[in-house]
């Protein structure tokens, strides 16, 4: 089966419990967005979230993958474990996501987000397994939690119990706001991996262009000596993180650059596209030509066009079926259910 481990639903009404913030919504992403998906002018949140469910299922419809997870978003949360919705920028709720995959039971999978900070974590952690969910994301820069503080052993433990993997954003935030970018560092997530969980590492751990301080290097390193961390390769076909796609597809960089012997890197990456982020065919002219990029076609299926992007630039097929084959999401599906 082919997934696609990384993407996101856009919620801005709170009918199922989503928020945003009034400053995202005012934000020149978001409005960038909005407009590259159609979605520009439409006042009734409601609607839009409707529309944009609507295409992104006829997406993963008209593509070769046969589910894509849709991701949920906590919110953060206080001291005492309650909703600090003021610090809160973006909520999509898990409600929302489980609504949004009965309605297209056929297109997507849940991908759950349960903040560790929130009082009843380990009953949501449940919930969610029940609803369905194959993995649960999180955001520790903007959710506002250290994944290496012991008082989270038992949260990550339940994970590893309900077979749940983590798909932990690593390195530096760009598009929501942010409590602490040292939060994203993968050398917090050495507790996480030894307490047994699958932890998937969004856009292996990368920081992005632009940053002093590289966390790539440390994802490597996570990735070299723990059997149980993974990468997902979402937002690499985008020109902010380009250049680690590259460095992915020569394991000689890798030990040049990194110190990490790694030859069968690809191995252990999981297909994400990181919709709706845009993709940047451009960052790759100097391996592409003029003819090869014309013929992705993103605009008509950017979901499409990210997997022939990278299979033009050698990333193997069975990133796209090891979501299912290694890491089980889409079991239940397997068992009938």
């Amino acid at each position: 089966m082919k997934i696609d481990c990384h993407v996101h639903l856009v919620g801005t009404s709170e009918k199922h419990g989503s928020y945003v913030a009034p400053r995202l919504l005012r934000s020149v992403a978001f409005r960038y967005l909005t407009w590259r998906h159609g979605l520009a002018g439409i006042d009734d949140p409601l609607e839009r979230e409707r529309l944009y469910l609507v295409r992104l299922a006829n997406l993963v419809e008209a593509s070769e993958l046969d589910r894509a997870v849709l991701l949920a978003f906590d919110g953060v949360y206080t001291a005492t474990g309650q909703l600090d919705k003021p610090r809160t920028g973006l909520m999509i709720a898990n409600d929302s996501v489980a609504h949004a995959c009965r309605k297209h039971p056929n297109q997507f999978l849940m991908g759950a987000s349960v903040n560790p900070t929130r009082a009843d974590a380990i009953d949501e952690l449940e919930r969610v397994a029940r609803l369905g969910a194959v993995l649960v994301k999180l955001l520790p820069n903007s959710h506002g939690f250290d994944p290496a503080n012991k008082r989270f052993r038992p949260y990550f433990r339940k994970l590893a119990e309900l077979n749940l993997p983590a798909l932990i954003h690593c390195g530096y935030e760009h598009t929501l706001p942010v409590i602490d970018q040292a939060l994203g560092d993968p050398d917090r997530l050495r507790p996480v991996l030894e307490a047994g969980t699958t932890v998937i590492v969004a856009h292996v751990g990368s920081a992005g262009l632009f940053h002093l301080r590289e966390t790539f290097g440390r994802f490597l390193q996570l990735l070299n000596r723990y059997p149980n961390c993974y990468g997902d390769i979402s937002a690499l076909t985008n020109l902010w993180r380009a250049k680690y796609l590259k460095q992915l597809l020569n394991p000689n960089t890798l030990q040049r650059k990194y110190g990490i012997d790694l030859p069968d890197v690809m191995s252990r990456m999981v297909h994400g596209s990181d919709f709706p982020i845009p993709i940047t065919p451009l960052a790759f002219v100097e391996r592409t030509s003029w003819r090869q990029r014309r013929s992705l076609n993103c605009g008509r299926n950017p979901l499409q066009c990210d997997i022939d992007l990278k299979r033009l630039l050698g990333v193997p097929d069975h990133c796209l079926t090891r979501a299912h084959d290694e890491l089980g999401l889409g079991r239940h599906l397997d068992n009938g259910n």
